[in-house]
């Protein structure tokens, strides 16, 4: 029997080969805004991809791990309620705070600062964009390995608004969604939505025989919208979130050291663990609490046909907290006084961030683009925990590890196209970055005698940063239906610190240089959609925690460097078929050869380090490797039938699969650090009734119960190897009413 998984491209070409072909209907035409002003998807001479509405409705999107299966060259995964989202193998690569993500996440162009943030629920969305490739002359916030846009629903001049209502199983789950919006007076639009979302747990905690990755979430948004002529408009958006459950800890892979060098380098929490299992032991229950407030206020000038003014300001904070066992067994490690093995660890993250943006907008018959100054001034403070009792007893913490990094960011910027004629256009852009981080900490030890840690003296370091960056490119329209283009550009990620050091270290930036070129076009008289985009790239300094062997308890230290340079190329393709007018057909797929050219590090699991001459081996090199969630192929197809009833009812129904090669989780690519290549399988059936006001939707996701490693880390605390997973197979219904 063929398997999708080994086969992808066979079984695209089977479907395609058996389904009668009829020019009846036309792709509907996508608006995006990705380059700040509303086009076509067709007419960015940028790699993106856009999910609406109601693809995430049909399947049952609701968070940026969902989208990984439908957008190109994206992966999500997590550790330490890090999220670690990359493109086109660029992301994350640290679990303290402190370190930007490589990827950006938007909302209505205000960005997420802070990777413990970007765990976002995706409701009453109009749109999801995400662009792949370096971003800094069209974002206010630095972004190397691309952005994810999260383009919300505004205000309608017509009242109107949805309920849809979920329920699912054999974990019972259960959510709400809903939204009204409409005018308030003749110039005044409101609009107000709320999510909540809940599910049982996929595991169980054993110590205590309740739920562990249960899923509790509460979110509202609301806007208010001022007309104050037909050119003045302010936009005030405010958000709140909050999560409260025991999700996002970490699960037990293996023992670093099946046979120890040494009898106290042996996992602490052997034999109480469970291997490959969604259960996890724990001196006590893991849990999970989040909160977020937001606020933006947009204010948009049309002061002619051709030019308009935009003011974009932000205000966000958040706090979270993770509480877990790393030896994620029942075995009870470490007491009072504080004990060398104390493994339960308390991690709390408080966030506070402003940001302003003005753009200044053109749009004349010839040329176009934006030019804009940026402002991000932003407060980060953590706190590590490491006792026994970390949430009822801080004061007995082994390691205490209070820290505040402090950023002023300011750039300008600006990216314009001209068009020399229907043909031939020009695009140029550059950014100016320049940004000030102070960081301080306040280190705590206590040894198995002392009665509370003792602290090293405050250390405090600050550093200064700037870069330019330039883009240009070109694009190429033989016809209306057809663009192709190509573009180098620059990217800068700025120095930063590792808030979970002993010792403040402020790193360099971390560049890239990237090349790109693409062809987007409609054939078939617009019944098939077909992108390609090819890249090749060079990210110099990148920023990694590297773990070096010492010979005390707890046997390692880590330290933030620019340890990595990282070549990559690939393609990527996204077509979209409408073979009828009831047939839809689509396929996506990434075919990369990303690997580190210069990576000297130790390997934390390699046992030679404690053997004889330990101390003095060499690193390793890792040239040739793998980075972090980037796989050498992934290919997404799904398949839509629609078809009428004679009541005036329609019914869709849609079944998808989704690829992907063997990936590994740290960079030095062992085996038990990684995932091998998958193949996840999702369908719905949508029930449209006459009218179009009521829906049914019958979802089911990870149809085939595959056990997906999401994540790894190495705990050396616990000589423990953890990781997260993807959720289960899931299914359930979606009643929706809309008005």
């Amino acid at each position: 029997m063929l398997s999708f998984k080994r086969y992808p491209t066979m079984v695209a070409l089977t479907l395609t080969l058996s389904v009668p072909t009829a020019y009846t209907a036309e792709l509907e035409e996508v608006i995006v805004t990705a380059q700040k002003r509303e086009q076509s998807l067709q007419d960015v001479s940028v790699a993106v991809t856009a999910v609406g509405a109601e693809d995430l409705l049909r399947g049952n999107i609701k968070s940026i791990e969902d989208l990984q299966t439908r957008v190109p060259g994206v992966t999500f995964g997590n550790d330490f309620s890090f999220a670690k989202l990359f493109i086109r193998g660029v992301g994350l690569n640290s679990s303290f705070a402190g370190i930007d993500p490589s990827v950006a996440l938007h909302v209505d162009g205000a960005v997420v600062a802070q990777a413990s943030a970007q765990f976002a629920s995706l409701f009453d969305l109009e749109r999801v964009e995400a662009l792949r490739g370096p971003q800094g002359t069209l974002y206010g916030r630095n972004a190397t390995g691309g952005s994810i846009n999260l383009i919300t629903a505004k205000p309608t001049q017509n009242f109107s608004g949805y309920t849809n209502l979920s329920i699912g199983g054999s974990d019972l789950s259960y959510g709400l969604d809903s939204a009204l919006s409409g005018p308030l007076t003749d110039s005044t639009l409101g609009r107000v939505a709320v999510h909540y979302q809940h599910h049982d747990g996929y595991g169980i905690h054993t110590g205590s025989g309740k739920d562990i990755d249960d899923l509790n979430v509460i979110a509202t948004r609301a806007h208010l919208q001022f007309k104050f002529s037909e050119d003045v408009d302010l936009l005030l958006s405010g958000e709140y979130a909050k999560e409260d459950d025991h999700s996002k800890s970490v699960h037990f892979i293996a023992p670093m050291f099946p046979v120890p060098p040494q009898p106290n380098l042996r996992a602490l929490g052997l034999p109480n663990v469970l291997v490959n299992s969604r259960n996890v032991g724990g001196d006590f229950r893991p849990s999970f609490e989040s909160e977020t407030w937001s606020s933006t206020a947009t204010l948009t000038w049309q002061l002619s046909d051709s030019v308009s003014l935009k003011s974009l300001t932000n205000y966000r904070e958040f706090d979270d907290q993770l509480v877990q066992d790393f030896d994620v067994s029942d075995t009870v490690n470490g007491g009072f006084p504080p004990a060398a093995t104390s493994t339960m660890q308390l991690q709390a993250i408080g966030d506070e961030q402003f940001s302003e943006e003005l753009q200044f907008i053109y749009e004349g018959n010839k040329l176009r683009g934006i030019a804009a100054a940026y402002y991000l001034q932003e407060s980060i403070d953590s706190l590590v925990l490491l006792g026994r009792d970390p949430v009822n007893f801080p004061e007995r913490s082994r390691v205490v590890v209070p820290a505040t990094l402090d950023v002023d960011a300011w750039a300008v910027f600006a990216n314009f196209t001209y068009a020399f004629n229907d043909l031939f256009s020009l695009k140029a852009g550059a950014r100016y970055s320049a940004e000030e981080r102070t960081v301080e900490n306040h280190f705590g030890v206590a040894s198995p005698v002392d009665p509370a840690a003792v602290f090293d003296p405050v250390r405090r370091a600050s550093r200064d940063y700037s870069d330019f960056s330039p883009e240009i490119g070109i694009e190429l329209r033989p016809n209306a239906d057809i663009m192709l283009y190509a573009t180098y550009s620059e990217g800068f990620k700025s120095g930063t610190a590792n808030l979970g050091e002993r010792v403040p270290n402020l790193v360099n930036p971390e560049t890239i240089e990237n090349y790109e070129a693409g062809i987007k076009s409609r054939l078939l008289r617009d019944t098939l959609l077909l992108n390609l985009a090819a890249f090749k790239y060079k990210v110099e300094d990148a920023q990694y925690d590297r773990t070096y062997a010492i010979t005390v308890p707890p046997f390692y230290a880590a330290r933030l460097e620019n340890a990595a340079t990282t070549d990559g190329r690939g393609m990527e393709l996204e077509t979209s078929w409408l073979a009828t007018d009831r047939f839809r057909l689509s396929l996506t797929g990434t075919y990369y050869h990303i690997r580190f050219d210069r990576f000297l590090s130790q390997n934390p699991i390699n046992p030679a380090l404690f053997g004889p001459g330990g101390s003095s081996l060499p690193p390793e090199d890792l040239a040739g490797n793998s980075p972090r969630n980037t796989p050498d192929w992934t290919a997404e197809l799904s398949a839509t039938y629609e078809w009428p009833l004679t009541s005036g009812a329609s019914l869709a129904l849609t079944a998808a699969a989704a690829a992907r090669d063997k990936q590994y989780y740290t960079e030095f690519n062992d085996e038990i650090t990684g995932q091998d290549d998958y193949t996840l399988y999702d369908a719905n059936l949508l029930y449209t009734a006459p009218g179009g006001k009521l829906t049914l939707n019958l979802w089911g996701k990870n149809l085939s119960d595959e056990m997906v490693v999401s994540g790894v880390y190495v705990t050396s605390t616990a000589r423990t190897i953890t990781g997260t997973y993807l959720p289960p197979r899931t299914y359930g219904a979606t009643v929706g009413y809309k008005f």
